[in-house]
């Protein structure tokens, strides 16, 4: 297990928070309702105008609406940042604040916030509301603040391809002063009352636009190729988006995911290509390998490190000659101290925020080709089919000069592609894709013990000659490259085989 570091970014500090209790009242105003004069109930201060613009996040199935959670971007006004509503008793409210970074990805504080609700679903912008906003604050006798009391013209838009849902209506929020009572809720009420003006059914903005948009469903074969294909990449992103405040930390295996994440998306914006408005496909397939380079650098070190481990356990002790564990494992140490700290700078760089708003944006628009608005189930089968065609092609390639490592290793990728391919196919409920999903992840699996093997003899090189030049003896590492390359050979073989099995099974 490597090291664990502090969080990187400010936009993961805990001190960041700031936790309120909000206790407040929602009315609803007819259209073409005045408002009333709130000075008639005491002394006011001037009227302020905001223009207030918000994006509200949350799962595909509504997760946090169902939960009455609300989780918001907001610029404008006094108070612009992210903001957590969870419900109270009653009508207190809890709210976590935290201030605008560059770029919009949700802070992983936030997130955790709510893990236990989301779990690893993605969450994505689904409302865009604009409010003008004006606000009047009641003052008591003494001049303290009784209640703050907020007009809002409310312009409300869903953001989803699939339903065309815009709104204005107009509301009141009452929020009272800390140790007010409610009796001034009852006070504010008789004059709101007297004007037409009763208290809201619905507990925020967002469940008012979304009171009639049902949730996401999963696609089916017979919904278009399009929807089950962003269906798959949004899963994915959502397991991305909740791994972030783990790999900020190194915590174990979490780089591992994230990048297992990334590659998933990457392959599915790969095979099915054709269904994707081809240049947004690229450039966020570009930018997601540019974070899958820079999670591979520690990721990489962590596997090397415990492939060598595993391999020296393997050895009597007598065949461990000089301080080669000791010399392996201090140099992957730190190797990986320096990779995780390119990732650090890497996490907190506007490239990074890039990939997030252009992986939301990409998910949120769902950019389709005229082939990917044609029936699932066909169209994308057809695609897997050609995935299984390619491995095919550089099968028969790499049997022609077997020496060549080169060779297999594009058969590999080939492979991880037709198992992604079939990965999306399984999730329409085929048996068959099901089956081909596993054929295809053995293959990836033997072909990937091929390629750590290569891995490990090039660092295996790098170790020995550093040991000669310290006068430290050789003969261990001369043994271990006799081991490699014995169950490279081996696990080559069982690749070939069943690649060949595979591709004649998806005939």
């Amino acid at each position: 297990m490597m090291a664990q570091h502090e969080p990187a970014g400010d936009h993961l500090l805990d001190e960041d928070i700031d936790r309120e209790i909000e206790v407040e009242r929602k009315y609803a105003v007819p259209e073409g309702t005045a408002i009333p004069d709130f000075s008639t109930l005491g002394s006011i201060s001037p009227e302020r105008l905001d223009i207030l613009v918000a994006d509200y996040y949350d799962t595909p199935d509504f997760a946090l609406l169902n939960s009455q959670i609300t989780l918001r971007r907001r610029t404008g006004g006094d108070d612009a940042g992210w903001h957590l509503k969870t419900p109270g008793i009653g009508d207190l409210r809890n709210e976590v604040r935290m201030p605008l970074k560059r770029g919009r990805r949700i802070p992983s504080a936030l997130r955790a916030e709510i893990a236990h609700i989301v779990e690893d679903r993605p969450l994505l912008p689904v409302v865009r509301i604009r409010t003008e906003r004006t606000t009047t604050d009641l003052f008591g006798e003494d001049g303290a603040s009784r209640a703050e009391i907020v007009s809002d013209v409310v312009d409300a838009t869903v953001l989803r391809d699939d339903v065309s849902v815009h709104e204005r209506w107009a509301e009141i929020e009452v929020e009272l002063a800390s140790k007010e009572t409610e009796a001034t809720f009852e006070e504010i009420e008789v004059m709101l009352s007297e004007a037409g003006i009763s208290r809201s059914d619905s507990p925020s903005k967002l469940a008012h636009i979304l009171t009639d948009v049902p949730p996401l469903r999963q696609p089916g074969e017979h919904d278009t190729a399009i929807e089950v294909a962003v269906a798959a990449l949004a899963d994915h992103f959502g397991r991305f988006q909740a791994l972030e405040g783990e790999v900020a930390v190194d915590a174990p295996d979490a780089v591992h995911q994230a990048r297992i994440s990334l590659r998933r998306m990457r392959s599915i914006l790969q095979i099915y290509k054709k269904v994707f408005d081809r240049g947004d496909a690229k450039r966020l397939r570009d930018e997601l390998r540019w974070a899958g380079e820079k999670l591979g650098g520690p990721r990489d070190s962590e596997v090397i490190r415990e492939e060598f481990t595993e391999v020296l356990d393997k050895l009597d002790p007598s065949e461990i000659v000089g301080p080669v564990r000791e010399r392996i494992e201090s140099t992957l140490e730190a190797r990986h101290e320096r990779e995780f700290a390119k990732l650090t700078l890497a996490m907190a760089s506007p490239r990074w925020d890039s990939v997030y708003a252009q992986a939301t944006e990409f998910i949120t628009e769902s950019p389709a080709s005229n082939r990917g608005r044609r029936p699932a189930g066909k169209t994308l089968g057809r695609l897997a089919g050609e995935s299984v065609e390619r491995v095919a092609e550089r099968d028969k390639v790499a049997r022609k000069r077997p020496e060549d490592l080169e060779g297999w290793h594009e058969v590999r990728k080939g492979a991880k592609g037709a198992r992604y391919a079939h990965e999306v196919l399984a999730r329409l409920g085929s048996k068959d894709a099901e089956r081909e999903r596993s054929g295809w992840k053995k293959v990836a699996t033997a072909f990937g013990e091929v390629q750590d093997s290569v891995i490990l003899e090039e660092q295996l090189s790098a170790f020995e000659a550093d040991a000669s030049a310290a006068g430290e003896p050789t003969d261990t590492y001369v043994l271990l490259r006799t081991r490699l390359a014995e169950s490279r050979e081996a696990a080559l073989q069982r690749a070939r085989d069943l690649v060949k099995d595979s591709i004649a099974a998806s005939k």
